[in-house]
């Protein structure tokens, strides 16, 4: 549990932002798709033009969910509105640290002046980190937190953290899911990757909200590894084990699509009238799915911002922002450190569906790595609106 939260954003990002927001607006995409991100098998190494001499590289967990694609979206805008260079890769899976490791060092070597990480383990991409404090290059993660492998040294080596309080954010989405469930049910639970923070988290989220209830029961609790087609097979092992399920809340959307497809498959009926699925990104395929009236909820964590943000962050430290301006914060028992910024959290049921799925549909149309040619006044408006409730934190 995170001992303090600490809300962090220069007045020159608010600013920009706000100037962004009054002049960038442009014409509206109203075309909609399927949602898939890029081809599994490709690699979304691409680059945003740019005037400035500047380069500053992200390394996001996979171009197929969207909700990295929503990360590279929002720090692609940030990097256009800056001017500088933004260098978008990407590991083809979430289970590819080594992999991560080498796409992070190939950005050094290429000369970036700053890397942003969206990291697929916690504790084994140190070795970017330490690429980078090699290289004199600021680093700043998202998403998913580093553990502290430096110990006294942290100070000179932990990067910026950029995130939602993952906790938190499944604990008010379990709450919400188990009070639709009139308080009461059994529960299957599908972790991430185990060893990524962002999965401890939402789990440890999760079974705080379920403690709050007498007549609420863990079936089982697995991991499906953030991954749709594992979901799917996990998902039906345990229908075969567990024939009195409620509710299932998973780490993620596309586990939570998963899980949706194998109850279907195994004809049970999902959604108000079946058990409830939920799960956390904002992925359009789950916004689409709540629209049907299959999955009963998203958590959205306004991951556009975590990009956007996180730009906005490495540039004012490749400028020499100093340091004592980021504030260290313990979690995990002392164990993972950051300098926090934290980024709200939004509970996407039918009821607000409306409000969610055009940023879903945009965001689909744009193809990870490149410039963002487009973009429409809801899309600004929507951008506003995160802000917005940033500052409310």
């Amino acid at each position: 549990m995170k001992k303090r939260m600490t809300k962090i954003l220069s007045i020159a990002v608010i600013g920009a932002m706000a100037m962004s927001l009054a002049a960038c607006g442009s014409s509206s995409s109203d075309s909609t798709n399927d949602g898939s991100a890029a081809d599994e098998s490709s690699s979304a190494a691409e680059t945003s033009t740019a005037d400035s001499d500047l380069t500053i590289g992200i390394v996001v967990k996979t171009a197929t969910n969207a909700h990295f694609q929503d990360i590279a979206y929002g720090a692609v805008l940030a990097g256009q509105e800056l001017g500088v260079e933004v260098r978008v890769d990407n590991t083809t899976t979430e289970s590819d640290v080594d992999g991560q490791v080498t796409k992070c060092e190939n950005m050094i070597s290429a000369g970036v002046d700053a890397l942003i990480l969206t990291a697929n383990d916690s504790d084994g991409v140190s070795g970017a980190v330490d690429a980078a404090h090699d290289a004199g290059i600021p680093f700043v993660t998202v998403d998913t937190e580093i553990t502290n492998v430096w110990g006294d040294e942290i100070d000179d080596y932990m990067p910026n953290y950029i995130g939602v309080d993952h906790e938190e954010m499944a604990y008010e989405l379990a709450k919400t899911v188990i009070d639709a469930a009139g308080g009461e049910g059994n529960v299957i639970i599908l972790r991430g990757v185990d060893a990524a923070s962002s999965s401890i988290e939402r789990t440890a989220g999760f079974e705080r909200a379920i403690a709050e209830y007498d007549n609420v029961t863990v079936l089982d609790s697995q991991s499906a590894s953030y991954d749709q087609d594992t979901a799917t097979t996990t998902m039906s092992d345990l229908i075969q084990a567990h024939s009195d399920i409620d509710i299932v809340l998973c780490c993620n959307d596309l586990m939570a699509v998963g899980a949706v497809t194998a109850l279907e498959e195994n004809g049970i009926e999902v959604g108000e009238d079946g058990v409830l699925v939920a799960g956390i990104d904002g992925n359009l395929l789950a916004l689409q799915s709540i629209d049907e009236g299959k999955l009963y909820a998203s958590a959205y964590d306004w991951s556009i911002l975590q990009g956007y943000y996180a730009v906005y962050q490495a540039y004012d430290l490749i400028n020499g922002t100093d340091s004592s301006e980021w504030e260290y914060q313990p979690n995990y028992d002392d164990d993972v450190y950051s300098l926090y910024t934290f980024t709200p959290d939004t509970i996407v049921t039918s009821e607000n569906i409306d409000e969610y799925l055009p940023h879903g549909e945009e965001l689909a149309e744009w193809t990870m790595g490149t410039d963002v040619e487009s973009v429409s006044d809801y899309m600004w408006e929507f951008i506003d609106k995160g802000n917005e409730l940033f500052d409310a934190l």
